[in-house]
């Protein structure tokens, strides 16, 4: 695993490293590059290659520059490269090439996905802004719905916060883009996560949605309570027993 050596990349990391365990993976290795790292090289020397895939976590010009990287370092077609939902979300995928291809990621959200919402949402963003949506432009829209539901189921009373909040926690979008959207007892989204292969359709990389994960809450299927009594994801937990 190698990925950003802050709270995000921890989490995102931690959380897959948790569940690939459960599931009888082992995680055999972690590198915390520091923020800003314009050269990879010496993370890639350390990279270990008697592994069947290697775990990242990084989006933006981070994404572009270790991709390009790991290609060059003759790694792609060696070791399966797999990751969080950001490494080639459609922020950064369009500014990517041929060194992604086949890369499988994890998020709640795809430009590709193939539902009507969707198609409607992508159709009139790209109408405007000449480029598909990213899950950063999504997630602002559906932020949008989410208050519109809420003004709308308490008449517009904004200045009463615990009614405003109450009609938030109800809140339901049936039909957002990403799928299917509600909030638990906590306020966070319980949603769809898709896995991700990066394919060239029609001249174009995009995130082809391979399997659906549905109703995904962020507790996964611990029970929150036996959840919350873990530490929080850092650089140390989960720890790597097998380091």
């Amino acid at each position: 695993m190698i990925g950003y050596d802050f709270a995000f990349g921890w989490e995102v990391a931690g959380g897959f490293q948790r569940t690939f365990e459960d599931a009888g993976g082992q995680v055999v290795q972690k590198l915390w590059p520091p923020l800003n790292t314009a050269d990879f090289a010496p993370y890639l020397a350390q990279l270990r290659r008697d592994v069947d895939a290697v775990f990242c976590v990084f989006s933006g010009a981070d994404a572009l520059r270790f991709a390009k990287q790991y290609s060059e370092a003759g790694l792609k077609g060696k070791l399966p490269l797999i990751g969080g939902g950001t490494f080639t979300d459609e922020h950064v995928l369009r500014t990517m090439g041929d060194e992604v291809l086949g890369v499988v990621t994890a998020l709640h959200y795809s430009a590709a996905l193939a539902t009507p919402a969707n198609r409607k949402f992508s159709h009139a963003y790209e109408a405007k802004y000449k480029q598909v949506p990213s899950y950063y432009s999504e997630g602002s829209y559906v932020g949008g719905l989410a208050l519109k539901a809420a003004l709308e189921a308490t008449g517009g009373d904004i200045e009463n916060s615990e009614k405003f909040l109450a009609a938030m926690r109800r809140v339901d979008l049936s039909d957002a883009p990403r799928g299917p959207v509600r909030f638990d007892d906590y306020g966070n989204p319980v949603e769809n996560i898709y896995v991700r292969k990066v394919e060239r359709v029609g001249g174009k990389l995009q995130n082809t949605v391979i399997h659906t994960f549905p109703n995904v809450s962020q507790f996964w299927t611990f029970k929150p309570e036996e959840f919350l009594k873990n530490p929080v994801y850092s650089r140390d937990y989960p720890p790597c027993t097998k380091c």
